[in-house]
């Protein structure tokens, strides 16, 4: 027996209570093709990146199973056929993977990401002060008289 993984989404319709029903759904659906679900974990209700069947939320489930390739393929088939799933995807677990991988944000991204960010619009800094003008006659008679002057 080979150790795999089922990710699949259930729209964000169900309510907690329904989203169990539909998960417990899913574990007959793959006890009766013949795979032994040893974990179930819920990963939490994401945005998706795209439109799926016109559902922009989705809730994702792990299921860790163990079962021969021939079963697995064979849920892959039912699974695929199943409506109430929006995706799913059947893979060979990691044996190095210990940590479930979290889809739950501890912190909301937007909140960090505004705290390291300098804010979008800055003033602008407040134009120099204009330069006097200045008069060409004038400087010369300065000049004249810086030269003339005696050092002493």
């Amino acid at each position: 027996m080979q150790k795999y993984e089922l990710l699949f989404i259930l729209p964000a319709k169900y309510t907690d209570a329904e989203l169990v029903e539909m998960s417990n759904k899913v574990k007959g659906i793959c006890e009766n093709t013949g795979v032994k679900v040893t974990e179930t974990h819920h990963l939490g209700r994401r945005r998706l990146a795209y439109p799926i069947k016109n559902v922009r939320n989705g809730n994702y489930i792990l299921f860790y199973f163990e079962s021969d390739a021939a079963a697995a393929a064979k849920l892959n088939d039912v699974l695929r056929l199943t409506t109430d799933i929006l995706r799913h995807l059947v893979t060979t677990r990691d044996p190095h993977l210990t940590k479930i991988p979290s889809l739950v944000e501890e912190e909301p991204r937007r909140d960090r990401d505004r705290d390291e960010r300098p804010a979008r619009f800055e003033r602008p800094a407040p134009p120099p002060p204009p330069k006097e003008k200045v008069n060409i006659e004038e400087l010369d008679k300065k000049l004249d008289q810086i030269l003339t002057e005696e050092i002493l």
